[in-house]
């Protein structure tokens, strides 16, 4: 993320539960401490299946200084005051643009029959990614 992290603790997508962070590369995933076992089982899944988006998205992240910032937030009330156009929907996350950040959402801490559906929505924002500036000189090839 081209700003720094006070600016995303004063935007909206922060929420005071968040202490506790993974960082690996362009992936950060915010949570509160007793969503540790959760976050942990997003990070490995993320290793394992998306290799080769991770790579591209590494690539990304040097040259913009953008991240994909996963949001574990701690109930549905909270998630509704980060994404308040999201609505009481059924789906379990939501997926906006923030800067040159992504922003994933999720609505409470999810069910293991959604991991699928957060892992694919992490692929398809990896592969899609596209952040407004990055430097001629340092954009990755593939871009």
């Amino acid at each position: 993320m081209r700003s720094s992290y006070t600016t995303l603790m004063q935007s909206k997508y922060f929420n005071p539960a968040f202490n506790s962070a993974i960082f690996d590369g362009p992936v950060r995933i915010y949570f509160a401490q007793f969503h540790e076992a959760l976050a942990l089982k997003i990070y490995f899944l993320t290793q394992q299946k998306l290799a080769a988006e991770m790579a591209k998205a590494k690539e990304v992240s040097k040259a913009s200084g953008a991240n994909i910032l996963v949001m574990i937030y701690p109930t549905n009330d909270s998630f509704q005051l980060s994404f308040e156009n999201a609505g009481p929907g059924p789906g379990p996350l939501v997926v906006e643009k923030w800067q040159d950040d992504m922003v994933i959402g999720l609505r409470g801490p999810i069910e293991d029959e959604n991991l699928d559906l957060l892992v694919e929505t992490l692929r398809l924002t990896m592969e899609n990614w596209r952040p407004a500036f990055i430097p001629a000189s340092t954009a990755p090839a593939e871009l």
